[in-house]
């Protein structure tokens, strides 16, 4: 990967739910001479959705305009945001009367399309590469995994950067770093319940019990995944799913780039493993 400066979109929740998936993106990034620089006064992505669609797409190609001014792709740690930026970008390119009128709303919100929208998964495998991740690798995760994408990550399937049914690319990277996929491909992009849990709490815990339960019948030591909603139902939520079913899980639950910076040799503390709920001191044990 030639470029060493990136412009970040760290998103809502990298200051509040989901601390350690920002501190482990920056920690791996920095580990590997990118320059995460962080999009000045950047704004929500308007999370799952708004009353009028429009807001949304407003919303994003503010932040699209942003990197477009410093001439950088926009990369984001959530899956929400990622979302939302690429199914606007997507928007903007195929329709030009929408960019008009977006321009005329405010012109902060004049976005041309000539730069991308991509997650942080997209950047370390298909960007830098396994072949040079593989080369700072300093240490073996000697884990049984199970990679959970969620229903985010495969959208909008048009602009996906993996199998939106079958993705592969959290699985490449567990592989890379010495620790083994656990059979876990029917629950990988199953929703968490998290667009439910303001509304429907029932039905978010049923849906987030079926993957902690799934995992652990798999034999994994713990879930990794890349979206800090699916972090807040299967982490955060877990002591509550299991009170709400009365039933112990105890499945340590981290992010993919927490596992990364394990594997390359990052201080724990300094990836946010005191941030998690669920303990990872099994994890952390496992580490050679």
């Amino acid at each position: 990967m030639s470029e060493k400066k990136i412009a970040y979109h760290p998103g809502c929740p990298s200051a509040t739910t989901a601390m350690e998936q920002d501190m482990s993106t920056k920690a791996v990034f920095e580990k590997l001479g990118i320059e995460l620089e962080e999009l000045e006064d950047w704004n929500c992505c308007g999370a799952l959705e708004a009353e009028d669609p429009k807001l949304v797409i407003a919303l994003n190609a503010r932040n699209l305009a942003l990197a477009e001014k410093k001439r950088q792709d926009i990369v984001t740690p959530c899956s929400i945001c990622y979302y939302n930026l690429a199914r606007t970008d997507k928007a903007l390119r195929e329709d030009e009367k929408l960019r008009a009128e977006l321009k005329e709303i405010d012109g902060s919100l004049d976005y041309k399309g000539t730069v991308k929208a991509k997650h942080i998964l997209d950047v370390l495998v298909n960007d830098i590469g396994l072949a040079e991740l593989s080369g700072k690798i300093a240490k073996k995760v000697n884990l049984k995994v199970a990679p959970y994408y969620g229903c985010y990550l495969g959208r909008p399937p048009e602009t996906a950067f993996d199998d939106p049914d079958d993705p592969v690319l959290m699985d490449q990277l567990i592989e890379l770093i010495g620790a083994e996929n656990v059979p876990f491909s029917y629950m990988k992009t199953k929703c968490c319940g998290g667009p439910l849990m303001m509304t429907r709490a029932d039905i978010a815990f049923e849906m987030a019990r079926k993957i902690l339960e799934s995992a652990k019948k798999a034999g994994a030591d713990c879930i990794a995944l890349a979206c800090p909603l699916c972090g807040m139902m299967l982490d955060a939520k877990q002591p509550d799913v299991e009170a709400a079913f009365k039933i112990e899980i105890d499945m340590p639950v981290i992010y993919i780039t927490q596992l990364l910076g394990l594997a390359l040799g990052i201080e724990p503390k300094k990836l946010g493993f005191n941030k998690n709920i669920i303990d990872t001191k099994k994890i952390l044990e496992k580490v050679m």
